[in-house]
C-alpha cells in the first residue's frame, strides 16, 4: 500500500502517515535509518506491523463486532480497535480493510473463516518498503 509521511515527533516516537486519504497515528520507526528514510510529504510503500494486546478473550474478540465492520479506529495515540473478518487460517488472517492482521488467534479450526471479530492494537507500527 501507498502512505504519505505527514509529519513525525522523532524516531521511534508518533508519526502521522496518510493512507487511503485517512490519517494514522503510527509509532515512527520510518525514520531509524537517515540514509533511506522518507521525508515529509514523500508518498512510499508502506507495511504495517503492530503490537496486538494478547489480553483479550476468544469471546471478547468474537462477541464485539456485531455490526461486521472492517476498519481500525483510533482509542488514542497509535492505540486502536481493528474490526475485521476472518479470511484464512493456517495462520488466521484477519481482514480490517486498510490492514490485513496475522496471528490475532490461533485455531486450525476452518469453522472460523468469515467470522468478524475485533481486536486491540497497542502500537500501531510499520515500515517503509
Amino acid at each position: 500500500m501507498k502512505a504519505k509521511f505527514v509529519r513525525t515527533e522523532g524516531t521511534y516516537l508518533e508519526a502521522t502517515l496518510e493512507i487511503e486519504g485517512v490519517q494514522y497515528f503510527v509509532m515512527d520507526e520510518l525514520t531509524v535509518k537517515v540514509e533511506s528514510m522518507p521525508k515529509i510529504g514523500d508518498i512510499f510503500d508502506f507495511e504495517f506491523s503492530n503490537l496486538l494486546d494478547e489480553d483479550e478473550t476468544w469471546e471478547s474478540l468474537f462477541e464485539s463486532n456485531p455490526d461486521k465492520k472492517k476498519c481500525i479506529e483510533q482509542i488514542s495515540g497509535w492505540k486502536y480497535r481493528a474490526f475485521g473478518e476472518i479470511i484464512s487460517i493456517n495462520p488466521v488472517k484477519v481482514d480490517c480493510g486498510v490492514l490485513i492482521e496475522e496471528d490475532v488467534i490461533h485455531t486450525h479450526d476452518p469453522k472460523v473463516i468469515g467470522e468478524y471479530i475485533s481486536f486491540t492494537i497497542s502500537r500501531l507500527g510499520g515500515y517503509a518498503l
